[in-house]
């Protein structure tokens, strides 16, 4: 637009001197930036985020993997970034940094050993047969095997170990969780099947050594006339890290294997136990534990590189006249995948040896927190409490940064008020940002709501505080947490993760509600109160089929239909390969997912599935996931 002055309705007088007229016209447009400023809303600068993301996604730091040089290089810059700023060192012994241990690469030595003891004499094929966890411990013991259902200890829901004496014995448990189509405690169950939580279980109890076996019923949904579908192959064995440390011996059978110890052990066999598990009374599984007479010999040698990542730690210290000794964290994790290989989703055997550069996984939530720190730092003065930034290594081996902060942290829990956790902030495009956590504290929603009109931001609120990202691992605390999430994309977790890609303008508007909500949470005149809040943190909800998906000729193979989803009740079974949904091809995973990702929960559309010589066409309600 073009002003004239000859067009104002008021002349300006004659005699008004050129010079006060060119500062009133300059106090007329910075009017606004004074007001925004006296109003305490710092705003954050989408070049200055670039900038850290081209430096942290670049090639030369090899995609960041946890423990790597490329991770240090890139923890010296962002350390560099804080003290630039002015802050404190908060991590260990005066530094910016705290040191996590984490396992590397493993390989498995030949002493390991399964056999039953007695008449039965049965030994155990290493790597065909079983084959022990990365995270057993070295070491070997021998007592009563006790058969122990699936291994899971729920409270009030399903529990295994319900007057089950393991103490000193050796635990047989089965793979996976008692999935009954239909029973309401199938999702809270489930979290308890990792194979981790199932050795701490076993643990917990005295359990001298622990047997996972691939049950014969992956996952158990009884629909009439079809093949029960698998999660996994029965004779596959877990190769990859899985975290957790074991103090005892801890390994996997096959099947097959579990079949042949089940015979020697135990009066029923591997399958009728579980089958008696899931055809419990009222809909629900009935755990069916059992000890046994048979003795066995257990031994697992894993030899183990450990890797050392690190935490960034900085403070900026509250310099009000009425501050208190008090702390709201400000995080995101700056480790990636390095050059792929566990946990890569790249299509190829060479993609996944490629560097991952992670720009928006987590460049962009990195850059978002050393952003927070520059527009913040000048706004000290105005602080009660005391931000701390933290970015954090190991996420992508399961937060094992953060949960080592939160169990030795470098400033006492007790005086942490509240955690805002950035995780791929850089990939909004024409979605509303995912804001979760907002009813861990009744002061959240109505701060982010507020903010991110002033930002003209468009937000989808979450309730829980647990979610697949850092702030978990405070929630768990009984810390409150928000976690800003642009949601997941075709480039997640592959080497076309690069900064060419993000959506800048986004960026900035994320980092600054990140900002001026930890302003005012640090400002508010009570300790913002904690409310347990589980469910609806993960990320939007999304519209799904109810199925895993795998390789299929010419369209996209159903690995399984999931119990009680969408696909189930519609008639989609395992082996068929859907071709196209609604007339629309899908090649590929890749492609079938970003249909999927332009459909509506509750949409009806139409699949052209093969099966066998047939094509069929079916119609099918999504689902909520």
């Amino acid at each position: 637009m073009k002003w004239s002055l000859s067009r104002s309705r008021t002349p300006l007088p004659a005699a008004l001197p050129y010079s006060v007229l060119t500062l009133a016209l300059g106090l007329l447009f910075i009017a606004p930036l004074i007001r925004a400023e006296s109003a305490g809303a710092p705003t954050a600068e989408a070049a200055a985020m670039l900038t850290h993301v081209k430096k942290l996604s670049g090639e030369a730091w090899e995609g960041r993997g946890s423990g790597s040089k490329g991770e240090q290089a890139a923890t010296n810059y962002i350390a560099a970034h804080f003290r630039s700023l002015g802050f404190e060192p908060a991590g260990e012994n005066g530094t910016w940094f705290q040191d996590v241990a984490m396992n590397g690469p493993f390989s498995i030595g030949p002493k390991s050993e399964l056999t039953v003891l007695g008449d039965a004499g049965l030994s155990f094929g290493l790597e065909t047969e079983f084959r022990p966890f990365s995270s057993s411990a070295t070491a070997a013991a021998e007592g009563e095997l006790v058969f122990a259902g699936y291994g899971i200890a729920a409270k009030d829901l399903y529990d295994d170990y319900d007057g089950l004496d393991v103490a000193g014995r050796i635990v047989v448990a089965l793979r996976g969780a008692p999935l009954v189509r239909g029973w309401s405690g199938n999702r809270p169950v489930r979290a308890h099947a990792p194979f981790v939580e199932k050795l701490k279980t076993a643990q917990a109890r005295g359990a001298v050594g622990v047997i996972i076996v691939n049950d014969p019923r992956s996952f158990p949904a009884r629909v009439k006339g079809k093949p029960t579908p698998r999660r996994w192959r029965p004779d596959s064995l877990v190769r990859q890290n899985i975290g957790g440390e074991a103090a005892i011996p801890f390994v996997h059978l096959t099947l097959a294997a579990g079949r042949k110890l089940f015979s020697a052990a135990f009066a029923k066999g591997i399958d009728k136990l579980e089958t008696a598990i899931l055809s419990g009374g009222d809909g629900a599984p009935r755990p069916a534990s059992r000890g046994s007479r048979v003795r066995v010999r257990l031994s697992a040698e894993v030899q183990r590189k450990v890797l050392k990542g690190r935490n960034v730690c900085a403070l900026l210290r509250a310099g009000a006249p009425d501050a208190i000794d008090e702390f709201v964290v400000v995080g995101a994790h700056h480790d990636h995948l390095g050059r792929g290989q566990q946990g890569s989703l790249a299509r190829s055997r060479k993609e996944r040896t490629e560097i991952h550069n992670g720009a928006d996984d987590n460049g962009s939530g990195t850059a978002g927190c050393l952003e927070v720190a520059r527009i913040l730092a000048p706004l000290r003065g105005r602080l009660r409490r005391s931000i701390l930034f933290i970015t954090f290594t190991g996420e992508e081996r399961g937060l094992l940064g953060s949960r080592h902060y939160c169990d030795k942290p470098t400033i006492p829990l007790a005086k942490t008020v509240a955690m805002l956790n950035m995780d791929m902030i850089g990939r909004r495009e024409t979605r509303p940002l995912f804001v979760g956590g907002v009813k861990t504290s009744p002061s959240f929603g109505s701060l982010i709501e507020s903010h991110a009109k002033e930002l003209d931001l468009p937000v989808q609120l979450g309730d829980g505080g647990l979610a697949p990202s850092d702030n978990t691992s405070f929630y768990r605390k009984r810390l409150p947490v928000l976690f800003f999430f642009t949601g997941l994309h075709r480039d997640y977790h592959r080497p076309s993760d690069d900064w060419e890609k993000l959506d800048t303008a986004s960026m900035q508007k994320i980092a600054s509600l990140c900002a001026r909500t930890a302003l005012d949470v640090a400002n508010l005149k009570e300790r913002p109160k904690f409310v347990r809040a589980d469910q609806g943190g993960n990320g939007p909800p999304r519209a799904i089929l109810g199925i895993n998906v795998g390789r299929g000729e010419g369209g996209v193979g159903v690995a399984s239909a999931r119990p009680g989803g969408p696909a189930v009740g519609a008639g989609v079974q395992t082996g068929d390969v859907i071709l196209a949904i609604d007339g629309k091809k899908t090649p590929d995973i890749a492609r079938l997912r970003t249909i999927m990702r332009n459909l509506r929960i509750g949409q009806k559309i139409k699949l052209s599935i093969r099966r066998g010589a047939q094509t069929l066409e079916i119609e099918l309600k999504l689902g909520r996931g």
